[in-house]
């Protein structure tokens, strides 16, 4: 689902109150030029009117994000029949969605979608999550619903029970062989990480055992030159090469 085709999905808004997030919400959100914008202030208590929409963006980082277990303040002023989208920051597998129930139940409200977002990579937002303020039991949806919200209809029937307790089972069945594939994979990569870093470090030690090895040869052929150099050495090598050419100069001499 397409960030701009929340908004359509929470219903008819008047205004929208944003919580949380950093982003230009009115872009992201393509808010018609109709609705008005402001942020959430924690210090009014007044509650929201009946046409306003609660926008939160809840994630990890707590300098643009909200955490799921803060919001219980700002959802218990929504109205009868308010809504709510939750936009989250964490992927879907990492979802701490338990945070988020627990405040929704306090204020009465309602999960009625859950949705993935596409695009993650760019705008960093992984799914939605759509409530609303309810005293009793509204019509159950599916993700690929995308009719608007509606509270204040009748009460689900069997079968509309029946097919999305059947699509929560097979759903679930569904994606356990990828959870389980995605925790196999995590231990295989912890291993790899694991080796990659026991080979750098060994890398970083090779490296620097070879570099003290070429000080070691640099140093040694200093001191060579330095040897061949000295007076030392110039006398020696000319008392020993002395005899070599007397000897020769004596074989020369010899008759044959």
């Amino acid at each position: 689902m397409l960030l701009k085709e929340l908004l359509p999905i929470a219903g008819d808004a008047d205004a929208i109150v944003v919580l949380g997030g950093g982003a230009n919400v009115r872009d992201m959100l393509q808010v018609p030029e109709q609705v008005t914008q402001q942020p959430y202030d924690a210090a009014d208590t007044a509650g929201f009117g009946s046409g306003t929409v609660l926008v939160a963006f809840a994630g990890p980082d707590p300098d643009a994000h909200v955490d799921p277990g803060a919001l219980g303040p700002a959802l218990q002023r929504l109205p009868l029949g308010g809504r709510v989208i939750v936009l989250f920051g964490w992927p879907i597998e990492d979802l701490p969605y338990h945070a988020l129930l627990g405040p929704l139940v306090d204020a009465d409200c309602q999960v009625l979608q859950v949705m993935p977002l596409d695009k993650a990579a760019r705008h960093g937002w992984h799914c939605a999550v759509v409530a609303a303020r309810v005293d009793k039991l509204a019509p159950l949806r599916t993700y690929l619903d995308d009719t608007a919200v509606v509270v204040n209809g009748t009460e689900p029937d069997l079968r509309a029970l029946l097919r999305l307790t059947g699509e929560y089972t097979f759903a679930d069945l569904v994606a356990r062989p990828t959870r389980r594939g995605l925790s196999e994979l995590r231990d295989r990569d912890d291993v790899q990480r694991q080796r990659i870093r026991q080979l750098e470090k060994d890398l970083r030690t090779r490296d620097a055992e070879l570099a003290s090895a070429q000080r070691r040869v640099v140093a040694a052929n200093g001191h060579l030159e330095r040897l061949r150099a000295s007076a030392t050495y110039q006398v020696g090598n000319t008392i020993v090469s002395v005899p070599r050419g007397l000897a020769r100069a004596l074989r020369r001499r010899r008759p044959s």
